[in-house]
């Protein structure tokens, strides 16, 4: 499929003076071009113009794409996913390494320190209140492989999702998942079905992200809660690493958001309560350092590596990394934002006070 790229007026507010913010070319997956991400004049939002066209659009993700290489752990194990090469030793590397050796395992306290190290609070995953006997129905768009959804089914949830990719899709269904391939536009999802609704990292790939959360907030039940997150290109990292800045990520990513505009976003679209968390990661600079590096020296071992490490983070770089993660999160200057927030009804429950007390730490 040849790539085409259309000219378009702010996916917001519909007005079409704009300034150049960026100009790239696609850094991670070789889709051939140079792309540009632009900023509104009237309302402020930044995103790629021109850019692809719907019906071309999948030509930016190629098979290998490293978000769709998350495969899910439900009752049937990845290992049983057709195409899977997951083993049982891949299956024992994937354990965490205070299990894998026997002495760790009895010191007090040591599985909780690593889970809270660990803990980037990338994905939220809510506790699953029943009503009476019904278990409550959580649905995400843009599921990948289903990686999340068997998180949340293995909590208590009936999830159901949605995602455009054929093959990850393909792969969450043989896990024994509900996942549709498509978009909320082209399959049919229940208006006020759900009691939660998570869509990590896709609202900055979809055409317009007031259609799209306008749509998560109408498939929510009163007083559901949705959970979202995106890049932060209000951070330093932005300005720092400029058009070699990872999260850019042109062709793929077409919107550009800040604290300030999601949350007002979020609040246009009839939404309340919204919570900005600051993620403790730095996979965007790891990243960023790569494509730096690379452009200086293409065959640069180290500088693909870099590259690679967002789709493959390492435990003891993370571990290593934990005072600088928490450190740039404390300050709000972290490179990527989960935002949560909550369709207006039914009193809030117990896991709406505790998004308010637990995760505080680099909350705008």
């Amino acid at each position: 499929m040849t790539l085409m790229l259309e000219e378009i007026d702010c996916p917001l507010c519909g007005d079409g003076p704009s300034r150049l913010v960026v100009e790239s070319p696609d850094n991670q997956w070789g889709v051939t071009g140079v792309f540009r991400a632009v900023q509104c004049q009237r309302c402020g939002h930044v995103y790629m113009n021109p850019r692809p066209t719907q019906e071309t659009i999948a030509a930016c993700y190629p098979d290998n794409y490293g978000p769709h290489q998350n495969l899910p752990r439900s009752q049937e194990s990845a290992a049983a996913v057709p195409g899977s090469t997951m083993g049982l030793a891949d299956a024992e590397e994937s354990r965490p390494w205070y299990l894998r050796y026997l002495p760790l395992r009895y010191i007090p306290g040591l599985k909780r320190l690593y889970e809270w190290l660990l803990d980037d609070r990338s994905q939220w995953v809510p506790e699953a209140h029943r009503t009476g006997s019904e278990r409550p129905a959580a649905f995400e768009l843009g599921c990948a492989a289903g990686a999340y959804l068997s998180q949340l089914q293995q909590q208590g949830w009936i999830v159901r999702g949605v995602e455009p990719g054929e093959q990850p899709a393909a792969t969450a269904r043989a896990a024994g998942l509900d996942v549709t391939t498509g978009t909320l536009d082209s399959v049919s999802v229940e208006t006020e079905a759900f009691d939660f609704a998570a869509s990590w990292m896709v609202i900055e790939h979809v055409p317009s992200p007031r259609i799209t959360l306008s749509d998560l907030y109408r498939l929510l039940k009163p007083g559901g809660r949705l959970a979202i997150s995106v890049p932060n290109a209000g951070s330093w990292e932005s300005r720092f690493f400029g058009s070699a800045w990872d999260a850019w990520d042109l062709p793929r990513h077409l919107h550009h958001f800040s604290p300030r505009s999601l949350r007002r976003l979020l609040l246009e679209c009839g939404f309340e309560r919204v919570t900005i968390i600051h993620q403790r990661n730095v996979l965007n600079i790891i990243g960023s350092l790569g494509i730096a590096l690379t452009r200086r020296q293409p065959d640069s071992r180290l500088g693909q590596w870099l590259l690679r490490y967002p789709h493959a983070p390492r435990l003891w770089l993370q571990l290593l990394l934990v005072p600088v993660t928490f450190g740039l999160a404390f300050v709000r200057q972290g490179g990527r934002l989960t935002v949560i927030a909550r369709r207006p009804g039914l009193p809030h429950t117990p896991a709406d006070q505790t998004v308010e007390t637990d995760q505080t730490q680099g909350t705008v």
